[in-house]
């Protein structure tokens, strides 16, 4: 009898195990650590001017989740993300660079639905909010180049101190730590603002479960023009998981399973413009292809404020 469980339960949980597995393309239900499009609609080399700076960054998001085929697994996603952003830009160069530093903050409330193909016994919808792991950039440095040219080279650490627990459906933070070195470069001149960032985000392994969450890069593009005053122009982002995933943790741990690498890419539109101190700024993204991903849409609002 107990045998006969077993395999029941196995037969229900198994598929709701391998969509989740594929839905996020690192550990189950776990997300990216580092949010694809949040530096969107800036100049990410240019040096800030000194002083301290308070922001923030809120965006919906609904998207579904696609496998290696390319099809919808069953699982979509509705997120309201709310990230907060202290930075401090003194005034000095380091090795002629203009140095700065930052924390982020995030806070999600995450909606999952399991739905078809997912078998009727494991269809459910869950509910979650809680806060990430916060970042420290504790070394940002942007160098002029000439001409309206700048570069940029940083290196965050995020804090394994976000929600997560093993039996949640879906977790909003991670119990390991994530390194990530980060560059851009831009063009910033006569109304003018081109720039790409790159960001590559290597994890530890979860000390928990065993589990190990393959390296990703994250590629960011912004190319914009101002027009009375306001800034205006299309963005992307592209995401791809670089290295595998592991297993360490048996068929304890999710069934033995390993998840497969994630590929995104969307395209979008931002408008910025500034009232005084205050920085104001909109954007739609659009996923046009993803692979063992999500697929969806969202919208973003920030600000930012210039203290002194």
């Amino acid at each position: 009898m107990a045998t006969r469980r077993l395999t029941t339960w196995i037969a229900v949980l198994l598929p709701a195990l391998l969509a989740a597995s594929i839905g996020f393309a690192r550990e189950p239900g776990v997300g990216p650590t580092f949010v694809p499009g949040i530096t969107l609609g800036q100049a990410n080399a240019v040096p800030l001017s000194p002083g301290w700076r308070i922001a923030s960054r809120s965006s919906y998001a609904d998207s579904l989740v696609l496998g290696n085929d390319l099809k919808p697994t069953g699982l979509r996603y509705m997120a309201a993300s709310e990230i907060a952003l202290v930075t401090w830009v003194p005034d000095v160069k380091v090795l002629g660079a203009g140095y700065k530093a930052f924390v982020t903050a995030p806070f999600v409330s995450t909606t999952v639905v399991r739905e078809a193909p997912i078998p009727a016994a494991s269809r459910s919808t869950n509910t979650q909010f809680g806060g990430g792991n916060p970042k420290l950039q504790m070394l940002d440095l942007s160098w002029p180049l000439g001409d309206g040219f700048y570069v940029n080279s940083g290196f965050g650490l995020y804090f394994p101190i976000g929600q997560w627990a093993f039996n949640a459906p879906v977790n909003i933070g991670t119990p390991f730590w994530t390194f990530e070195p980060n560059g851009a470069f831009s063009y910033f001149k006569d109304g003018w603002t081109a720039s790409v960032q790159a960001v590559y985000d290597i994890n530890t392994i979860n000390p928990v479960n065993q589990y190990f969450s393959g390296d990703q890069i994250v590629v960011n593009t912004t190319f914009m023009k101002m027009f009375g005053g306001v800034n205006f122009g299309p963005v992307g982002y592209w995401l791809k998981q670089v290295t595998s995933d592991a297993n360490y943790g048996g068929r304890n741990v999710y069934g033995g399973i390993a998840s497969p690498p994630s590929e995104q890419l969307a395209v979008g539109a931002t408008a910025s413009t500034q009232f005084g101190r205050l920085s104001v700024q909109l954007m739609f993204t659009q996923d046009v292809y993803a692979q063992n991903g999500f697929l969806g849409s969202k919208g973003w609002l920030g600000f930012s404020y210039h203290l002194n």
